[in-house]
């Protein structure tokens, strides 16, 4: 399936703009913390389990658009279910992703089959993992009477070892007049922030291709002006979703403006770092 069919679009983009079980439960059963450091995507899970079943649960998921539509996914497949039969799903959805397995198509996985385009972009699978691991390293933890549960995405998709302590959602801490302290400039911080933005076609960041032209800050707004790789690109609104999402972790950012821009056209040769240059085999 396509990542850039109308399902897609129809699909993974209305969950990401309107995500399903978002929050927090006030007394979870267990609380399962998620992160992808590759791409800064993170992840809260709160599941209230009642005998052997998922009662409740609420997913809070800070990252990329295809992160956290599969938050959205999982949570509305697996509310309501047994553990096993979530263990399962959950598992089902793993071995699709990483092993080219096939659905056993079913209603509940009608929306799933969407994030299988994903795998045309290795680098993004690990988003859409991220909260399916998570719901496996909690459900694991309450087996063994534990209220606590910590998940890293690895390279492969599985457990890292051992798990570092997850970063504060909070974003950077700010001084008496409301702006981000530290040595860096908000500009600066908010360029450092826009390189967790992937291009998913060439799997490389925003930032270092040239993509941004324009970083303006006033009173805690950022306005991000910035091209793609070209006017017929269909990734357009998964490239803004990230830049809105990176861009409000920042603790001082209090609205994200985006300006799409045809002018100049962009141009790897003179636009891109050395290093993406190097990548894409421009000399």
């Amino acid at each position: 399936m396509p990542l850039t069919d109308d399902l897609y679009r129809d699909i993974i983009l209305e969950h990401f703009k309107s995500p399903r079980n978002y929050g927090r439960l006030e007394k979870p059963s267990v609380t399962s913390h998620g992160a992808n450091p590759f791409c800064g995507d993170e992840l809260e899970l709160t599941l209230a389990l009642e005998g052997n079943g998922i009662r409740d649960l609420r997913v809070q998921p800070r990252g990329c658009s295809i992160s956290q539509a599969s938050a959205s996914m999982m949570s509305e497949a697996v509310k309501g279910k047994s553990l096993p039969e979530a263990e399962r799903l959950a598992r089902q959805f793993k071995a699709v992703m990483l092993e080219g397995a096939a659905w056993e198509s079913s209603p509940e996985t009608e929306d799933l089959e969407a994030l299988e385009g994903v795998k045309k972009y290795p680098v993004r699978i690990k988003c859409a993992l991220l909260s399916w691991n998570t719901l496996l390293e909690g459900l694991a933890a309450s087996r063994k009477g534990q209220s606590e549960a910590t998940h890293v995405e690895s390279g492969d998709g599985e457990p890292a070892e051992p798990a570092p302590e997850l970063p504060s959602l909070s974003g950077a801490p700010r001084d008496p007049a409301g702006q981000p302290a530290g040595e860096q400039s908000p500009e600066e911080q908010a360029r450092e922030a826009l390189k967790a933005v992937i291009d998913p076609e060439l799997n490389l960041n925003v930032v270092d291709l040239g993509l941004v032209y324009g970083i303006g800050i006033q009173d805690g707004q950022v306005t991000v002006t910035y091209t793609l790789t070209s006017p017929g690109c269909p990734l357009g609104p998964v490239i803004q979703g990230q830049i809105k999402s990176v861009l409000t972790r920042l603790g001082w950012v209090k609205a994200v403006q985006t300006q799409l821009v045809w002018t100049p056209p962009w141009d790897p040769r003179t636009m891109a770092s050395e290093e993406i240059k190097t990548e894409l085999g421009i000399w």
